[in-house]
């Protein structure tokens, strides 16, 4: 490993490691390429990653959905680890001796590194947060290329008042920190777009418990422009804020471990206490009121057009994309025609073949797979529009080459999909249940995945929110109203990868649970192997295909028209 000045460092001050997260100030989950220190160090992007920088060598960690594009880019030049499998900590601790790291404490929570840290004192290693620079890196995004906006009044779920006045009600200390920014965004019912693929503003929210103004926190001076803010709020940049608090002999306030990075903790800590809030704004923001519910379906009307033109397109050979990345751009275009849209929702994973066994392989400019003598393409997408978010996968074949295996799994995954849709839950049913029904299901017909089965979708906010998470670990309770993906797949290292998505509403029937799915888009028929698809399953299929068109057949061309009536109904 060539000089680098990580290395010097731990040399001159007789450290043993450096932590590199992968988060910027508010621990975004995937904030811009040049906020990210495993990007910037090694020019690898993954959402979730750590780096154990040692003297003579880099330990990087990832989840099951990179490993493979991990073991591709690096090589041999690392060791590569599942942190399902073997965790930061579990490695530390098995080099069986005392040891010091460092990590940079504006890129960590509060909860993560009080557990990293409970656990490794006891076996003599200790981390250290670190608050000096020691390589070049940025902490603020491009604030010039921001655009702050108020949300239209006849779009917001709830007003920014009536937010304040019910967190402000729950406040049990003198007021409460918020520093995840996409509880800013959807608490102050405003939007900004500095961050890649997001709607979320750079910013945190002091809400005090007396009456005074609220405190908007943030170096992007823009959001003053927004009336609303400018009248309602104290905006303060980030030191000025510490100051302020100080300054106001404030003594206890309250906050989330989960998303407070450990600087500010600690710094905020020299004069004051800062507790756990018992205040649930994830749960807050995942359940949907009707008017969002509302306004998301008008929006997947519109995102469903974009696919479903683009899987015609694509099908008839209107369209000639030279690589995976000329698909992705292809269908973004399509998505700028549609009302309200404002940009993606994150990077599109346009994959063919064997690419696709990458869960989240991104296709570049410079670098992805030609089109020529491809069989299947995987496009996990989404957008971003005035009335929500979406996500959607489709698998579509675009060879001609008929593989068995692949029309197997395939339609077993969908399978999987119709069934829970035609499921009745009991009421506060765990969203762990809706993960293991489906796993258990395709475990029959040997059927893996080792990623999670959906996440929760934000009202023209994140993509992935983190209310309900469906995985086998999630402890989230569902209820009326919350927005979540369903996505099972099956992967083949270096032959093939299938994942199918949609997003489903939470519906209630007779204090039951049932879920809606919002998803506008038709499966590949020419996919499905109907030996496997029972009489109520292909009625089911066809109905679903007669909704879309009907839906949608107002906007279509004739020739449009024509291969839908034809490929996609006619043909179940």
């Amino acid at each position: 490993m060539k000089s680098h000045p990580i290395k010097t460092f731990l040399k001159d001050k007789k450290m043993d490691f450096y932590l590199i997260t992968n988060n910027d100030l508010h621990l975004n989950e995937s904030p811009n390429l040049e906020l990210k220190d495993i990007y910037k160090l090694f020019k690898f992007d993954c959402t979730r990653g750590y780096i154990l920088f040692f003297i003579n060598k880099f330990v990087f960690f990832t989840d099951s959905r990179y490993i493979l594009a991990a073991k591709k880019f690096f090589k041999n030049n690392c060791e590569i680890y599942n942190l399902n499998e073997i965790n930061i900590i579990d490695y530390l601790i098995m080099q069986k001796k005392e040891l010091s790291g460092i990590l940079d404490s504006r890129l960590i929570s509060v909860k993560e590194f009080r557990e990293i840290n409970s656990k490794l004192e006891k076996n003599k290693i200790n981390i250290y947060p670190h608050f000096t620079n020691f390589f070049k890196k940025n902490y603020y995004p491009n604030f010039n290329i921001s655009y702050p906006l108020s949300m239209p009044k006849y779009l917001i779920p709830r007003t920014f008042n009536d937010n304040l006045k019910r967190i402000k009600n729950n406040i049990k200390t003198e007021g409460i920190l918020i520093w995840n920014n996409a509880h800013v965004a959807y608490l102050l019912n405003v939007r900004s777009f500095e961050l890649w693929n997001s709607t979320k503003p750079f910013s945190g929210l002091f809400i005090p418990k007396k009456n005074i103004k609220p405190i908007l926190i943030t170096n992007n001076l823009k959001l003053g422009k927004i009336s609303k803010i400018n009248n309602n709020f104290k905006i303060l940049r980030e030191e000025n804020f510490i100051k302020f608090i100080k300054l106001s002999k404030f003594k206890d306030i309250e906050t989330s471990y989960e998303f407070l990075n450990l600087n500010i903790y600690l710094r905020l800590s020299k004069f004051l206490n800062l507790s756990e809030t018992n205040i649930n704004i994830s749960k807050y923001l995942g359940i949907k009121t009707s008017k969002e519910i509302k306004n998301i379906e008008t929006c997947h009307i519109e995102d469903g057009l974009a696919v479903t033109k683009f899987i015609i397109d694509l099908k008839t050979k209107n369209i000639k994309p030279k690589n995976e990345y000329e698909i992705s751009e292809y269908l973004y275009n399509k998505r700028k025609e549609c009302i309200n849209f404002f940009g993606n929702s994150f990077d599109y994973i346009s994959a063919y073949d064997s690419n696709a066994a990458i869960v989240h392989y991104k296709p570049l400019s410079n670098n992805s797979l030609s089109s020529k003598n491809r069989n299947i393409l995987l496009i996990d997408s989404g957008a971003q529009y005035l009335e929500g978010t979406t996500d959607i996968t489709r698998v579509i074949k675009v060879g001609t080459k008929n593989f068995s295996r692949i029309k197997y799994s395939y339609t077993y995954l969908l399978k999987s999909l119709i069934k829970i849709e035609n499921k009745i839950f009991p009421r506060n049913t765990r969203s762990s249940e809706i993960d293991l029904f489906i796993r258990n299901y395709l475990a029959k017909f040997r059927i893996y995945y080792s990623h999670g089965t959906g996440h929760g979708v934000g009202n023209f906010g994140d993509v992935h929110e983190k209310y309900p998470i469906i995985s086998q670990r999630s402890k989230d309770i569902l209820t009326k109203n919350n927005l979540f993906s369903i996505e099972p797949g099956h992967y083949i290292e270096g032959q093939f990868g299938l994942r199918i998505e949609n997003l489903y509403v939470t519906k209630t029937l007779n204090k039951n649970l049932i879920l809606k799915n919002i998803t506008l888009v038709p499966y590949d028929l020419e996919l499905i192997n109907f030996k496997y698809i029972t009489n109520f399953e292909k009625k089911y299929i066809k109905r679903y295909h007669e909704n879309i068109y009907e839906t949608l057949q107002s906007r279509l061309n004739n020739k449009q028209k024509i291969y839908f009536l034809k490929n996609l109904i006619n043909k179940i």
